[in-house]
């Protein structure tokens, strides 16, 4: 199971000694098999609209870019990917933007032309396992070409811890559970939080889900 620490202190008041809370968990023979940190190395990616994208001469596997990073000028970009067009709202770590692993972005001359940025996936991102292509972003993370990524995600740097639940501990099979015995287990107090209200939406509850049993052999009950 996947714990981020940011989702446990909904609980408790955990310290940021992440070396003593991991062992602690291991203690609780919640085993924490790896540590990862998301969210750092985003400060200087932004928010970019592809704005062309044409051929290069004698490349077939890079294109160029032209993007709006919301610095006035257009920015000429080299990229490989092919699962963007023109139009979409994807990451830009510019000229001197250093990314998670320590890896700076410096201007570089291909194909005949210098790309001046680079245009990110989630994995050179540390979001996700997906290298394949762009991180295109959709209508989940709003902003303007130039806006930071982390406030188009609504990011914070956080840890997360990896734990390995074995079957006979159904009390940690969720942050709530792991979040309890950690707490008990460095004495500190443990409180669920209060779950927000509902937003109302003005309609009845049948014009926004309906249920209803389509074959009685297979379910011969609906209860509510």
């Amino acid at each position: 199971m996947r714990a981020p620490l940011s989702w446990l202190r909904d609980f408790a008041p955990f310290p940021g000694d992440i070396g003593a809370l991991r062992d602690a968990l291991d203690d609780l023979g919640l085993v924490v098999e790896a540590v990862e940190h998301v969210g750092e190395g985003l400060g200087d990616v932004v928010v970019s609209r592809v704005l062309e994208i044409s051929a290069i001469k004698g490349k077939d596997r890079i294109r160029r870019v032209v993007v709006d990073a919301g610095r006035g000028e257009p920015l000429e970009i080299v990229c490989g990917a092919q699962n963007f067009a023109v139009g979409d709202r994807v990451p830009l770590a510019p000229v001197g933007a250093i990314l998670p692993g320590g890896f700076e972005i410096t201007a570089r001359p291909m194909g005949g032309v210098v790309s001046n940025g680079m245009l990110c996936s989630g994995r050179e991102l540390g979001l996700s396992d997906d290298g394949e292509g762009l991180l295109v972003l959709g209508d989940e993370a709003p902003g303007e070409p130039g806006t930071p990524l982390t406030e188009a995600f609504g990011l914070e740097p956080d840890t997360v811890f990896d734990i390995t639940v074995e079957g006979n501990r159904p009390d940690a099979w969720c942050i709530a559970g792991i979040a309890r015995d950690l707490a008990a287990r460095l004495d500190l107090p443990y409180s669920a939080p209060e779950p927000s209200e509902p937003a109302a939406s003005g309609r009845p509850v049948e014009a926004v889900a309906t249920a209803a049993v389509t074959s009685r052999d297979l379910c011969p009950r609906l209860t509510v």
